[in-house]
């Protein structure tokens, strides 16, 4: 069930120094074309892109520490792909809410490639096409590798591109559907209208809270990916290694090793523009001016315009350097 198999094939994969956040991107159009797939479409994606970069990492850990037990890399791999999925995930989608899609995907990609290492240390192929079948029930879309497999076999491995022109209705059940496969909101699989309708709620909220005060998300959605991905990463391990110990059982407590300088700067970042609309709006009270009637629809217009403001600048200032 876990072994080798057919690969997924296809064009050479991309270069390693492309971020996670332009192969999300790159993936979105795909998930367009056939939205009712976009589980599927986005496990296909993962193993095609990041199968042989999993290996080659793998192989550099494996190199760099020849004396390192399997277990010890294995919690290094999670180590790193919990970073990832929270660098990759929670800051993108904190200071421009509308890229709420490609945050999402962002995170999906940096969760399967932590697993398809995970498959790597095993001894399994991570570019075959098993991984999707087994990448699908690590994420509770199918019950088992049999379903999954069966499903795979009516999906288009590669659809034409997409423009997102699709009703704004499929396209919200589609985050939604990503939030709960993400743990934001519950279960991965299928549900009611009644469910999607109740997981719909904290995003939305969120997405409103979001629109008020930038990077907002950042402290939430760390904290959320950090919990979910090790609890993937652990029945990543059970699913691949039987008997083996997870990082949480081996690591109770124990946050993911974060670096510092880039734990302290996030918090400034944040802090600065969670504060910049805040002061701001205070600046214009004590002065005494209105864009508004009312102290409170002053307010609430310099939040959202300064907040809009200070993301769009970052979110320019990141892609400018990500270029």
């Amino acid at each position: 069930m876990n072994g080798g198999g057919r690969t997924t094939g296809g064009p050479r994969p991309a270069p390693a120094d492309e971020s996670v956040t332009v192969q999300a991107q790159a993936l979105l159009p795909m998930i367009w074309a056939d939205p009712q797939h976009m589980p599927e479409q986005l496990a296909f994606f993962a193993v095609r892109r990041f199968g042989p970069r999993a290996a080659a990492a793998v192989a550099r850990r494996r190199e760099r520490e020849p004396q390192a037990a399997d277990d010890e890399l294995r919690r290094e791999a999670i180590t790193h792909g919990t970073r990832m999925t929270i660098a990759d995930g929670a800051v993108l989608g904190g200071p421009f809410v509308i890229l709420m899609p490609v945050s999402f995907v962002a995170a999906l990609l940096s969760q399967a490639r932590m697993v398809l290492e995970l498959a790597v240390l095993a001894g399994h192929d991570p570019r075959s096409e098993r991984r999707v079948a087994d990448l699908l029930v690590l994420q509770d879309v199918y019950p088992s590798t049999e379903a999954a497999a069966a499903s795979l076999a009516e999906v288009r491995r590669r659809p034409p591109g997409g423009r997102g022109r699709i009703p704004r209705r499929t396209r919200w059940a589609m985050l939604v559907r990503m939030a709960a496969i993400l743990g934001i909101v519950g279960g991965g699989e299928k549900r009611g209208k009644l469910q999607q309708v109740v997981a719909a709620l904290p995003i939305a909220a969120l997405f409103l809270v979001g629109m008020v005060l930038p990077l907002i998300w950042v402290p939430a959605l760390a904290v959320i990916y950090r919990k979910n991905t090790l609890r993937l990463a652990d029945r990543a391990v059970r699913f691949y290694t039987p008997g083996a110990v997870g990082y949480q059982a081996a690591h109770p407590g124990r946050l993911s090793h974060m670096p510092r300088a880039a734990g302290v700067a996030s918090v400034l970042r944040f802090l600065a523009l969670a504060v910049a609309p805040l002061a701001f709006a205070a600046g214009l009270a004590v002065a005494g001016i209105r864009l508004a009637d009312g102290f409170w629809g002053t307010g609430l217009i310099v939040l959202v315009a300064v907040s809009l403001l200070a993301a769009g600048i970052w979110f320019v200032h990141r892609r400018s350097h990500q270029r």
